[in-house]
């Protein structure tokens, strides 16, 4: 695939999830890796969820988060175009993660 390839041009819905407690930061974005288009939520309200556009070459959704505290927990859903593309969880008083995931249409 070449850059000019349309078969390469993601389009589609993202929806990110996050549930649990001592959720510190979360870091979210819908981009080709390095775009440097990232979202952060800072000790976010939970349940907490974001809805995004997934366009380009390359578009992945990505989902950092980082938990604070000695009961700290939180899990996650990725979901493209309404389907789930990636469920995960963390617990641990300092941890962090990072889920990715592929466009339904890649």
């Amino acid at each position: 695939m070449t850059i000019n390839d349309p078969r390469g041009l993601v389009e589609g819905t993202v929806t990110f999830r996050v549930t649990g407690q001592g959720v510190d930061d979360i870091t979210y974005a819908v981009q080709a890796p390095g775009a440097g288009e990232e979202q952060q939520v800072t000790r976010p309200e939970l349940p907490w969820f974001a809805v995004v556009d997934a366009r380009g070459v390359g578009a992945m959704p990505m989902l950092t988060l980082t938990l604070e505290g000695p009961d700290a927990h939180a899990e996650c859903e990725i979901l493209t175009d309404g389907a789930p593309a990636v469920r995960g969880s963390v617990r641990g008083p300092a941890a962090t993660v990072v889920f990715m995931a592929r466009t339904a249409a890649s």
